[in-house]
């Protein structure tokens, strides 16, 4: 079929006006979808609480009458909360008990203020059998207040949050089916629709599991929504602009992170949020009328006339004149000669298998590895995101801080792995032992005082050292797969990206235990994935991998006159390597 790659570099220009045009427009969907993969910062924030009291009403307007104070509530609470010492960082302090009251009546109470004893603190603790009470000073409403998220439902709050993880998960299944048969513009419609209902839906949720439930196939929809951007994005650049477009696509969704802080900042009801990130993705379903399909798709299903009419409008925009035979015959015969290439290639490419990842020594530790440091660098990268609120401070501050660094790192990440001396190998080694030691240290610095400072700006490092190799790692990743299981390889490391996701926020329970543990986890587990990063070949510069067998062979150091197998019967003495230019690798 038609190229659509030569198209681009011989008439239309690999990025011009149109591109950068539909680029942006499909950009702005990372908005919305960082909002929403974030937003569990605020919607499920934790705040202070305690047992709601029977006629705790009653008592602080008799207590007002007689002692003449205006803080009747504080010494009620005072009068049926049992107090105990907390570590909040700093030392301890007295707070009330999330979970237990003082099993006292109001006629007891009554009698304790008027005798002046403290008799009360003798009596028994219940757990709370009335309901709660919140904090409301800095949060006026939130997920856990609504739903009662607390004490023995506390774990309920990560829950969620993994809900949406999983939503993630299965739309990155789902949708890359719909957008291969349906089209990029029909599917990435179709989730922006979902994405719209479920956003405005989980707003009305009425109990918590409707919540989570919501946010499941909120997630769904919404990575959906952004992967037929990507993939979009991606197909309408040329080759030599693609990793840079591909790179420059986190821009988008470093935006949508600091707007959640001003968002959060600025609304402090989780359903006003909630409809505040959800609404205006309506206007992305005025794509239908603004946004053409994929010329790369339609020639890849045969709708070339479609396909024209797109071509010669970019040709239009982009001031690049459309040859008016591109479809007859000269054509024709390059289709059919590109058509033969593509058959003579396809029997390779089938036979790589999701098996033929491990069915070779060194292509299945390099598999394992790249499990490994995808599921890693997600878990780090979300559990330092979910987990602002607990490093003191500000919280919109801190957020802000966090989602700051995602530009700054998405473009440096792509100059120093580019760097002749640094590469991709030990690009990523340094991110990732970085990141990992600041966010260890960070977990014993105080959160308090002269230090607290230091804490934030060790886990700012930390973040944007994270997505430094998160950016990297696309790119890294696809280099090291041979071509038949490059499309193969790089779904399964996404898959064990979306379990990282998953484990992120129910690993942040585990503060419960011991506060700085889930720091020490993050930390130590990144530290061990940029070690086990040396063993695997630099890619730099070097000939991709195109069979299984070149897949087998690269990065390994064989002797002269060793037999390697390709796995499929054929026996091939390897003489030496021969490292060739590197050629362009996109994602698609």
């Amino acid at each position: 079929m038609l190229q659509f790659d030569d198209v681009l570099k011989q008439i239309l220009g690999e990025f011009g006006k149109y591109q950068k045009l539909m680029y942006t427009l499909v950009g702005l969907i990372s908005i919305p979808f960082a909002c929403h993969s974030i937003g569990a910062v605020f919607l499920v924030a934790s705040t202070n609480s305690w047992c709601k009291v029977p006629d705790a009403a009653e008592v602080s307007a008799q207590i007002c009458l007689t002692n003449f104070t205006g803080n009747c509530a504080e010494m009620v609470k005072n009068l049926t909360i049992p107090s105990e010492y907390t570590d909040v960082g700093c030392g301890t302090e007295l707070t009330f008990n999330h979970c237990y009251r003082y099993n006292v009546t109001y006629q007891e109470i009554l009698y304790s203020i008027e005798k002046r004893t403290t008799s009360y603190t003798n009596y028994t603790k219940i757990k709370c059998d009335h309901g709660w009470e919140y904090d409301t000073s800095q949060y006026k409403s939130t997920v856990p207040q609504q739903f009662d998220l607390v004490c023995d439902r506390e774990y309920l709050n990560a829950l969620a949050t993994s809900f949406f993880m999983v939503g993630m998960l299965i739309g990155s299944i789902t949708f890359g089916c719909i957008l291969d048969k349906l089209g990029r513009k029909k599917g990435f419609l179709i989730a922006v629709a979902g994405m719209t209902i479920f956003g405005v839906v989980t707003a009305f949720s009425s109990s918590f599991w409707m919540f989570a439930v919501c946010r499941l196939f909120l997630g769904i929809t919404s990575y959906g929504a952004f992967l037929g951007a990507f993939v979009y994005a991606t197909e309408i650049t040329g080759p030599s602009k693609r990793t840079v477009a591909g790179t420059m696509f986190m821009v988008f969704f470093g935006v949508g992170y600091m707007m959640l802080a001003l968002y959060g900042y600025l609304i402090r009801d989780w359903k006003t949020l909630q409809l505040v990130i959800s609404v205006p993705t309506v206007f992305f379903l005025s794509y239908w009328w603004l946004l053409p399909e994929s010329p790369r798709w339609l020639l890849s299903v045969g709708r070339k006339e479609e396909a024209e009419k797109i071509i010669r409008k970019c040709g239009r925009v982009n001031n690049m004149p459309v040859p008016d035979d591109i479809f007859s015959e000269s054509w024709n015969s390059m289709e059919n000669i590109e058509n033969r290439k593509i058959d003579a290639n396809r029997d390779v490419q089938e036979k790589g298998a999701m098996l033929d990842l491990f069915r070779l020594p060194n292509m299945r530790k390099k598999t394992l590895i790249l499990f490994y440091i995808w599921l890693v660098i997600t878990l780090v990268y979300y559990g330092l995101a979910f987990n602002t609120s607990n490093l003191g401070g500000n919280d919109y501050v801190n957020c802000f801080l966090a989602a700051a660094v995602e530009i700054p790192a998405s473009i440096l990440s792509f100059f120093i792995m580019n760097i002749e001396r640094m590469g991709r190998r030990w690009s990523m080694f340094y991110t990732m032992v970085i990141g990992g030691i600041t966010c260890v240290a960070a977990a014993f610095v105080p959160s308090c005082g002269a230090t607290l400072w230091i804490g934030i700006t060790l886990a700012t490092i930390s973040k944007f050292s994270v997505t430094c190799s998160f950016c990297m790692v696309y790119l890294f990743s696809a280099e090291l797969f041979p071509t038949p299981l490059r499309t193969t390889g790089i779904g399964m490391c996404s898959m064990c990206a979306r379990i990282g996701g998953i484990l992120a926020p129910q690993l942040l329970l585990m503060s419960k235990i011991w506060a700085k543990l889930p720091a020490v986890v993050f930390g130590v587990a990144c530290i061990l994935a940029g070690i086990l990063i040396l063993p695997l070949p630099e890619t730099r510069g070097k000939k991709l991998p195109e069979t299984l067998e070149e897949g087998e062979r690269f990065g390994k150091k064989p002797r002269k006159g060793q037999h390697v197998s390709s796995g499929y019967g054929k026996i091939t003495k390897v003489e030496e390597d021969n490292p060739l230019a590197m050629e362009t690798t996109v994602i698609n």
